[in-house]
């Protein structure tokens, strides 16, 4: 009977965590509309004029198609944004359903620390629109708790299975790979397995996606970056979080007391064989560098993943109506949580609605960048916006700035002619600020941020024809005077850029 309503609680868990993707229609994640911008292009919009002159898809072995393949497959049947809402619910529901097989698979039975597990389904990766490593996360501790209910299978089988399930994690996202391939390592060392055994079965594992990786198309570099004091508390943030600018601080402390005093009165103990891996796991989320090879954010990947794990492999000793209400308890959170997102995501929904609206009045072909208030000081941080620009390649057949094209690690590809133009790494990701707009215009490269971050923007305006300014507190004191306003909104307002005389012949590409 017990079991039989964790089951009914932890399928009660999914339905909260995914009902504020289905009362928006748009999710307040900042990568969200770049992402769907890029399944747009990928089934089929960047084969019709203009968006053929400006993207192209080229698909090869990269260790990031997760959305890639599945969001515009399922675009077939359904429309695009609901598609990619499914694909984000299923990634949930992964999460949510992984800390209770993994349970399962070390005490044969699931108990309330596993529903409390599914408090990190909304972590960062989650709650930024990172659709490639939530979906793979989700996936590799589903594989985990396969391999450790696996244990008894035949060995040659298992590793056979494994290995073949690894490659398409390894397509999903390669830190997912790379997280299956840890854990499984530790887990068979805690379980005593010898040396011999365990780098043999890794190196089976292994070979296929070292191969892969081996084999797949370079990409922009952008060697190691650590800050380990500065990323210290997003480390901790990124476990759960209320909204994009909101970490659940409190929660993270209570259940982190709860915890520690639950260990403390032995009302809690973690499962033996797991030790080893929930300390190579808290390494990784404490030490692993913010930045890899242009790789944005890898610091806030791991946290979520350990916690999750943490209470995964926890056993808790209480009476069943103790339980009870502790689990009752866990979904009135929940709840709380779910419908307070709900409420802030259908906000940000009607300001999209807005900026699409305001889009209707753009030539269809124009080339857009998006720009940031500097003096913008308001409770939103304006990063949740800096890819609405993106809802245009959709909407108006345009080119803009920041669409996700980075060679290795997209299929999607800029044309040669415009890829000097554009963003091709995370580095270059970071919209300027309006003030930086008279230098770019000068092509002044002395700046260090403009030579390092902005270089493609040089002499933007004869590149560009519009820009967006994010402004979500009022509208900028100083323009500059090649923009002219032609549409104010909500959060945002539209310029166009008015083109000098002497631009390079760039510019006979504008409409």
């Amino acid at each position: 009977m017990r079991q039989t309503w964790l089951i009914v609680a932890l399928a009660a868990a999914v339905a909260l965590l995914i009902l504020p993707l289905w009362l928006a229609g748009t999710p307040a994640m900042p990568d969200y509309p770049a992402r769907l911008a890029g399944f747009y292009l990928i089934g089929g919009g960047a084969a019709s004029a203009p968006l053929s002159g400006f993207y192209g898809i080229r698909w090869a072995a990269i260790p990031n198609l997760a959305g890639e393949i599945a969001v515009p497959f399922l675009a077939r049947f359904m429309a695009l944004d609901v598609a990619a809402r499914l694909f984000l619910s299923v990634g949930v529901a992964m999460w949510v359903a992984a800390p209770a097989l993994i349970q399962r698979a070390l005490y044969g039975r699931v108990g309330v620390t596993a529903l409390a597990a599914s408090f990190f389904a909304w972590n960062v990766n989650f709650m930024w629109g990172f659709f490639n490593y939530y979906f793979a996360a989700g996936l590799c501790l589903v594989m985990f708790a396969g391999w450790i209910a696996s244990d008894a299978w035949p060995r040659a089988v298992r590793l056979l299975v494994f290995a073949l399930a690894t490659v398409v994690l390894y397509f999903c996202h390669i830190l997912a790979a790379g997280l299956f391939l840890l854990l499984a390592a530790c887990f068979q060392v805690a379980r005593r397995a010898s040396w011999r055994g365990v780098v043999v079965d890794v190196a089976v594992l292994a070979a296929p996606v070292a191969v892969l990786y081996l084999l797949k198309p370079g990409e922009v570099g952008g060697g190691v970056e650590f800050n380990l004091l500065g990323t210290l508390l997003p480390r901790i943030a990124s476990l759960v979080q209320c909204s994009f600018a909101s970490p659940a601080y409190v929660l993270i402390a209570v259940l982190a007391l709860l915890f520690v005093a639950s260990v403390w009165r032995g009302w809690i103990s973690v499962h033996r064989d797991m030790r080893l891996v929930l300390i190579a796991l808290a390494l990784a989320a404490l030490l692993v560098p913010e930045i890899i090879m242009g790789g944005w954010g890898l610091h806030l990947r791991f946290p979520a993943v350990a916690a999750a794990l943490l209470l995964a492999s926890s056993d808790a000793t209480m009476p069943r109506r103790a339980a009870g209400v502790v689990g009752a308890a866990i979904l009135a959170v929940m709840g709380w949580m779910s419908f307070a997102l709900a409420h802030e995501w259908q906000g940000y929904d009607t300001q999209i609605g807005d900026f699409r609206a305001a889009l209707r009045e753009v030539p269809r072909g124009s080339h857009l960048m998006t720009v940031v208030d500097a003096e913008d000081k308001g409770e939103i941080p304006n990063r949740l916006y800096w890819h609405v620009a993106e809802f245009a390649i959709i909407d108006r057949d345009a080119f803009t700035a920041l669409m996700f094209a980075t060679k290795g690690q997209h299929v999607v590809t800029l044309k040669p002619a415009l890829a000097g133009f554009a963003a091709k790494s995370a580095r270059d990701g970071t919209p300027p600020e309006m003030n930086d707009l008279n230098e770019l215009a000068a092509g002044d490269a002395h700046d260090p941020k403009i030579r390092e971050e902005l270089h493609y923007l040089l002499r933007f305006q004869c590149h560009y024809d519009e820009v967006v300014l994010i402004h979500a507190n009022g509208r900028p004191a100083k323009v500059p005077s090649m923009l002219r306003l032609r549409r104010e909104g909500s959060f945002f307002a539209l310029y166009d850029v008015v083109r000098p005389a002497g631009c390079s012949t760039m510019a006979a590409m504008r409409p």
